[in-house]
């Protein structure tokens, strides 16, 4: 299977259409398959309501045949209140069968490969979110199922509970993960960090998940110098870890990011990649096609 998965979380608002088409046909063209969307990307983008990634998707599918392109989409972390994080509209039955509808006519399909509880709802009972989520599998609406952003003792739960009452398993865990490790006292929102331990759990469990890392380049920042990392990932240890890999990248005469995303990949870690254009996103994968 080819090893990586496309992000799409700025088509439609920070990436044109046109340049949004490009990099999908590229991605068909290099033997990707795989894309990922939300159906809140991208609600933080000034004036982005939410689905304008999977507007633009749905647009091109049209171009495509339906069964060359694995849509991996998210519901359940859509702002309430259009601004923050604070309030999601989470995964109760009424609003999976909604949000499952709305992300249906905007990618202008009948299914939906993989569909994502996209940030746990602890307001709503597991249960209630599991068996509606089956019932789409059960339909055909949905192909298969995913989380992301499900904290550890969360997950367990969710296992046992799936267990208990024959639902559907999940097959996908989707988790904020690159090579540096986030200072102590970063904030990344609803986001959840995969750490060593939460992958070991993950990798243990009886469902087999594959387990997917997105941000993985945290936009861009393996290419800058080692004193310009984000706020959330300065420190000395991640700079020192950035130089060598750049050293590294240039003796092997590729791209610091592309030999990121090839260590993840290798760990066994998909990564989700984006990139707004070919030429960067080529550039990106040259170690992995």
């Amino acid at each position: 299977m080819f090893p990586i998965i496309l992000g799409t979380a700025k088509f439609g608002t920070y990436t044109s259409q046109e340049e949004s088409y490009s990099v999908l046909d590229g991605f068909l063209e290099m033997g990707g398959r795989r894309i990922d969307t939300a159906n809140n990307y991208a609600v933080w983008y000034p004036d982005g309501k939410g689905g304008e990634s999977e507007t633009v998707l749905g647009e091109w599918l049209k171009t495509k045949s339906r069964s060359d392109v694995e849509v991996m989409s998210k519901i359940g972390a859509q702002s309430v209140d259009g601004f923050t994080y604070d309030k999601l509209d989470g995964l109760s039955p009424g609003n999976i069968m909604r949000s499952i509808d709305d992300c249906l006519s905007r990618l202008q399909t009948d299914y939906i490969d993989v569909l994502y509880a996209h940030v746990d709802d602890e307001s709503t009972p597991l249960l209630d979110t599991w068996r509606t989520l089956s019932s789409l599998v059960e339909q055909g609406t949905v192909k298969s199922l995913g989380i992301s952003n499900y904290k550890e003792p969360r997950v367990l739960e969710l296992v046992d509970v799936i267990k208990e009452n024959g639902l559907e398993p999940f097959r996908y865990a989707q988790y904020r993960y690159t090579l540096l490790s986030p200072n102590i006292d970063a904030k990344f929102g609803p986001q959840i960090v995969m750490n060593e331990h939460l992958f070991g759990v993950l990798k243990h469990l009886e469902f087999r998940p594959e387990i997917i890392g997105y941000s993985p380049l945290i936009d861009g920042a393996y290419e800058l110098s080692p004193d310009e990392l984000p706020e959330d990932y300065d420190n000395l240890l991640n700079a020192i870890m950035v130089e060598e890999l750049q050293i590294q990248a240039e003796e092997s005469q590729t791209t610091t990011s592309a030999l990121v995303l090839k260590t993840i990949a290798d760990y066994g870690v998909t990564p989700v990649t984006a990139a707004s254009t070919i030429h960067r996103l080529r550039d990106n994968l040259k170690l992995l096609i």
